[in-house]
């Protein structure tokens, strides 16, 4: 649960890559959302009628929202972070390090076993998928659930199929034309897409 208010400033930064982003955002001594804080931006613009609200619409259908939370997704757990670190321009989680933070009870790591529901699903189930749920919070699936709800077509959960191998992915936000207007939740690229916005927030 969201348990401060959020406030974002009327900037879009972007179209350009994860990396380049993170750095235009903390040079104007902003914050970058996570995905439930971007979830919550999302939510609150379509409630609202404003200027930055269609702003941030129109970058969500048009283009995609990078989220600062990361995926390592490995054969096994699926881990998540808010804000890892940044190596080669990409984000970087080693499991070890995430096993000790979940350890130590750190609020910005969680993880969800592997099995979850992946690709097109219902916006119910959505709000239930474990991988959702770690990537949001349980307030945070709700409010992409009502998202979905916007559109006509059923959302779709992009993601990576691990085999034998770990790697590290950053999530995304859509709702584009590919395949119907739906809502897409992605965990498929390192980064290194210019093509997905951002909006900082006040730390």
């Amino acid at each position: 649960m969201q348990k401060k208010d959020l406030t974002f400033l009327h900037k879009t930064y972007g179209p350009d890559n994860y990396a380049n982003i993170k750095a235009q955002i903390k040079q104007d001594k902003l914050s970058v959302p996570t995905m439930a804080e971007t979830v919550s931006l999302v939510y609150s613009a379509l409630n609202l009628d404003n200027k930055f609200s269609h702003e941030i619409i129109d970058v969500l259908e048009h283009l995609w929202l990078w989220t600062f939370t990361g995926t390592l997704f490995t054969p096994n757990v699926t881990y998540i972070q808010d804000d890892p670190e940044i190596r080669g321009g990409i984000p970087y989680m080693e499991e070890s390090d995430l096993i000790k933070k979940l350890e130590n009870n750190d609020p910005a790591v969680r993880f969800a076993p592997v099995g979850y529901e992946t690709k097109e699903m219902s916006s119910y189930n959505l709000a239930r998928n474990k991988y959702i749920i770690g990537l949001a919070g349980k307030e945070g699936a709700e409010k992409l659930a009502e998202i979905a709800d916007k559109y006509n077509h059923r959302p779709y959960l992009w993601y990576f199929k691990t085999f034998n191998k770990s790697v590290t992915k950053v999530s995304l936000l859509g709702a584009d034309w590919f395949k119907g207007r739906r809502l897409y939740v992605g965990s498929l690229d390192r980064g290194f897409v210019k093509f997905a916005c951002a909006f900082g927030k006040t730390k």
